[in-house]
């Protein structure tokens, strides 16, 4: 049995575990300013939506026969990903300001390592058409949006 697109989405979905718990934390902070307590919840709030919206993928992507990906090129996406969540790491955000830069950042860095992850899964021009590129497409449209909707907020 090889690696495939579901786990990738699984470890995804472990990078939004660290999100909700990152945030969550911030939010019961007693010396956190109450707007960026607020901010954070609404994030933490957000991050369960991107749970059911990884599930749904995942329940879509096991109607279909999906590729398999190669073990050297899953290795290093693997290794991309551990090297991320090294770097997720609590602020002290004195201001709403400073915090949703923080956050904006934050989902900035995760858009890159999806497109990271979908531009290694290209060995051929028929790979953009693959399953797991779609998937990937679809996840880089859905944070872009979320990136646009906090730059809207900035």
């Amino acid at each position: 049995m090889g690696y495939n697109i579901i786990d990738i989405i699984d470890k995804a979905i472990n990078i939004a575990k660290m999100r909700k718990e990152l945030y969550t934390k911030i939010s019961n902070e007693s010396h956190q300013p109450p707007a960026v307590k607020i901010i954070s919840k609404v994030l933490a709030d957000n991050v369960d939506k991107t749970f059911i919206y990884y599930e749904k993928l995942k329940k879509e992507v096991n109607d279909k026969e999906i590729e398999i990906i190669d073990f050297a090129i899953y290795d290093k996406i693997s290794f991309l990903i551990g090297q991320f969540n090294l770097r997720l790491h609590i602020i002290d955000a004195a201001t709403p300001t400073e915090f949703l830069r923080f956050s904006l950042d934050l989902e900035k860095e995760i858009l890159a390592l999806f497109l990271d992850i979908q531009g290694r899964l290209i060995k051929t021009a028929a790979d953009s058409n693959s399953i797991s590129y779609m998937i990937l497409s679809d996840m880089i449209i859905t944070k872009t949006n979320f990136i646009h909707d906090l730059e809207a907020l900035h």
